[in-house]
């Protein structure tokens, strides 16, 4: 039983690095292909393979948000406020500033500008920033801004705000109220497991899933083997499961940093998910395809390899999702195409510089493909 547990063991490595190996192929050569009926075809078999996996496709009209909104959204994910250009912050906050102190205010003089402020009201659905209304709110009357100011400032003004004088607790909000930390505590059993599966060093899997639950972050691991030289292993991306800067609801941005609407994703196949979505015309209109992943999908290890997770009902049991038997037919048509198109692309650079390029694909005949 043991030795035929080493064998599938084995047998499920060897299917994963000839994966790895045709996908990367294949993308390095979608990258160099121009335009046309080749990469059309060469991108298409990609997004059919996926598809094979329970993911989907949505095609969203462009309803572009603005770049503010774009920066709330981030900084409600992250925990954190990026750097704000001072060249957009308004004339009344920065004369706010300049005239702070000057005159003396009530503390219900600022409760009255900030739910006068629209930019505020926007601001106060996201969950970090309500966590610190208050506090705006006491740092103000501390520095006794000019409530009339107050009212007309603007995102960026309150954002510079935040940054400059309650960036600690707005930190702090998301850190105990981190997706990753909420993942690995419902599913650090079926994460370790998946990782085990992929050949992932134990040694790295501790470090990883210590860094998980103590900072909420899922890269930048290092781990050295007792000679020095660093372990290796995947690093995750968080990843919206629903388009964000183009959706099909405006009026609830501030809903698609919930726990249902995130997951984790291997950084290599975040990279190639978004490289296979495209903008295209329909009616002289934009729209945006999305890929979507399976529902409710928490962690994405690769394309055939996920963790099922319902934030919003932690007790339900999800049975795991099980690879297609299809996925090896796909991945070899993958690997045949890229083998053609490696060699024309080859030819035509021969013909320009003089050098040809050997292609190096391969694929492998029978077998039953990637199960977990």
């Amino acid at each position: 039983m043991a030795n035929k547990k080493r064998r599938e063991f084995v047998e499920h490595l060897r299917y994963r690095v000839f994966v790895l190996e045709t996908l990367n192929t294949a993308m390095e050569i979608l990258k160099r292909l121009p335009e046309g009926e080749a990469k059309h075809k060469l991108r298409e078999g990609l997004r059919h393979y996926i598809y094979n996996n329970n993911y989907s496709c949505t095609i969203t009209p462009e309803r572009p948000i603005e770049p503010e909104y774009k920066l709330l959204i981030r900084d409600d994910c992250n925990g954190d406020i990026y750097a704000v250009d001072k060249s957009y912050l308004s004339f009344h906050y920065r004369y706010a500033l300049k005239n702070a102190g000057v005159q003396s205010y009530a503390s219900e003089d600022y409760v009255k500008a900030l739910q006068r402020n629209k930019a505020w009201a926007d601001m106060n659905s996201f969950p970090t920033y309500h966590s610190i209304e208050e506090l705006i709110r006491i740092r103000m009357e501390e520095m006794q801004l000019p409530p009339n100011l107050v009212q007309a400032m603007r995102i960026n003004d309150f954002r510079d705000f935040v940054r400059n004088n309650c960036a600690e607790e707005f930190v702090d909000f998301r850190k105990k109220n981190s997706f990753i930390k909420a993942f690995i505590n419902a599913r650090e059993s079926e994460f370790r497991h998946m990782l085990a599966r992929g050949g992932v060093d134990e040694r790295y899997t501790d470090a990883l899933v210590e860094k998980m639950r103590e900072k909420g972050e899922a890269w930048g691991v290092v781990v050295l083997d007792e000679n020095g030289d660093r372990i290796e292993g995947p690093e995750f991306d968080r990843h919206h499961t629903i388009p964000v800067y183009s959706p099909n609801d405006v009026s609830s941005l501030s809903e698609v940093n919930d726990f249902n609407k995130l997951c984790l994703i291997e950084k290599k196949f975040h990279r190639w998910l978004h490289r296979l979505e495209r903008a295209k015309i329909i009616d002289d209109a934009l729209y945006f395809e999305k890929i979507m992943v399976p529902e409710h999908a928490a962690c994405v290890f690769d394309f055939e390899t996920c963790i099922l997770h319902d934030f919003d009902h932690p007790e339900r049991n999800i049975p795991p999702m099980c690879p297609s038997n299809s996925n090896l037919i796909y991945v070899n048509k993958i690997a045949e195409m890229s083998i053609r198109l490696n060699d024309q692309l080859a030819k035509q650079s021969k013909k320009t510089s003089g050098k040809s390029k050997k292609a190096t694909g391969k694929y492998i005949k029978g077998g039953k493909g990637g199960r977990n």
